[in-house]
Order: structure tokens, then sequence, then C-alpha cells
């Protein structure tokens, strides 16, 4: 499916932002994917199902993260992956803002409280969440969330299909290769890795922001830090514990995705 349907970039920046929950001292960077309807969204997020740090979960409420915090509180999990990230928007507000409230909390300060089985949590659990959605939704519920500061945590990776590329799937789906697909498995570290920035890696990263910070209209303080973790990520994929210029060029790469204007596949 990777090399048919041209996924491969996308499915690399999710396995950065899976790997960046085990750099010491720094947040793991949580992304939103967003594309039009029919464009494999969930089915790249599931395929990462079998990595041992990372839960996949259809919906998000209070019971659903308490299971989540007690497996986090264990080590086990690192990542929450929610391929229809509509489900959680789509209930009422109440309900929806509880879930924005938890979510805003974990990839950020980190959540603790009084879990509904009454356990109180009182060290903060952390974890970074990968979520996809269509722009279509995300603008129906743009206004709501931005004052809860909720997207600005969020990575936003776009795309979308060019025509030479749906005539690929056609083929693909005609040829029935989907039986062919795979789930991913990397080597994920047993502990969290401190990771040094190389000579000149921040000011390499900045440009790389300030091109993006531009064109988006932000002032991308918080993106410029996910881009030094996402860089500090692609360091330990390639089994280093240094950032070199090798991480800052394909961090430039996969920036073309990086914003809400659907860079074409």
């Amino acid at each position: 499916m990777i090399k048919v349907i041209r996924l491969d970039e996308i499915e690399y920046i999710i396995k950065l932002c899976i790997l960046s929950r085990f750099i010491k001292g720094e947040r793991g960077v949580s992304a939103m994917i967003l594309a039009p309807p029919e464009h494999g969204k969930s089915e790249i997020l599931k395929k990462f199902a079998k990595i041992s740090s990372v839960r996949i979960t259809s919906d998000f409420n209070t019971f659903v993260f308490e299971e989540i915090a007690t497996e986090s509180m264990l080590g086990k999990i690192k990542t929450i992956m929610i391929p229809d990230f509509l489900r959680v928007v789509k209930k009422k507000y109440s309900t929806q803002a509880t879930s924005l409230t938890i979510l805003n909390a974990i990839t950020e300060e980190g959540w603790v409280g009084k879990l509904p089985t009454g356990r109180v949590v009182d060290k903060p659990v952390h974890l970074n969440v990968i979520t996809a959605l269509t722009m279509d939704e995300l603008k129906d519920k743009r206004h709501r969330w931005a004052k809860m500061g909720f997207l600005s945590r969020f990575l936003p990776i776009s795309y979308t299909y060019k025509n030479e590329t749906v005539n690929l799937i056609r083929g693909y789906i005609k040829s029935r290769m989907y039986h062919t697909e795979d789930f991913h498995t990397f080597k994920i570290p047993e502990s969290d890795i401190e990771i040094a920035h190389g000579s000149n890696i921040a000011d390499m990263v900045e440009k790389i922001t300030l091109d993006i910070s531009e064109k988006e209209n932000i002032m991308g303080f918080r993106l410029e830090r996910q881009l030094q973790v996402l860089c500090m990520a692609n360091a330990i994929a390639s089994g280093r514990t240094i950032t070199t210029e090798e991480d800052v060029e394909i961090i430039k790469r996969l920036s073309k995705y990086i914003n809400y204007r659907f860079s074409p596949i």
C-alpha cells in the first residue's frame, strides 16, 4: 500500500511522532492528519496498531481514558491514536469539552485528577495524541476548539491525492492489492533517551519554522519546538543520540505536509 498510494512520507511523520515520546525532557509531538474523505486517514493510523507503546481507540471519553491512564502509569502506553476524531467532537458540547480538556492536559502539562472509579491520580499523565479529520469537519468545530487552545497543540499534517495517484489507487483496488498490506513494526526504545542537538541544528530548524509560519500566518513558537523534537526523533530512528544535518534535511522534506493547505501526493 505504501508504494502504491504514496503515503510513505505521511506514515514516516507518524513514526517520528511515536518515537518523540521517548526523548528525555521533551514533550511528545501530537499530530492531526487532515485530508478529504476516502484518503486513507484512518487506515494509516491503524497500521501502527502493533507498536507496543501505541493504543488505538475508536472513541475517547473519561472511561476510555481511565484504562489508558492506568496503562500509561505502568509505562505501557505513550501514544494514543484516534483514527476518527469526529466521534469525539460530534457529541454534545459538555461531553466533548470534557474530552478535549483531558486531551489538552495530557499533551502539555500532564493530567491529574479523579478517574470515574474514584481513583485519584496525582502524578501527571503525559501522552501524545495522533488523530485524523477531514478539513470540512475541522472547519465546523474550529472556532470552539481554538478558544480552548486545542488545535495549537497538534501538528497539522495535510494532504490530498493528485489525479495520477487516484488512478493508481483504482488499479490497486481492482487488483485487490490491499490484501498485501501489513502493519508497521519497528523497534521502540526501552526507556527515554537523552538526545543532544548538533552544531547549528537549532538555527536550521528555525529557518524551516519561519518558512512555514509565514505561509500559515502564525507565530510558530510551538511549531519550532515540535520540529526540533521531530529532528531528535529522527536521530533515534537512525540509532544516534545527537541530531545532524541529515535529520534537518528529512524534516525539511516532510515539512511540505505541515500546513492546512493539502499538499498534493
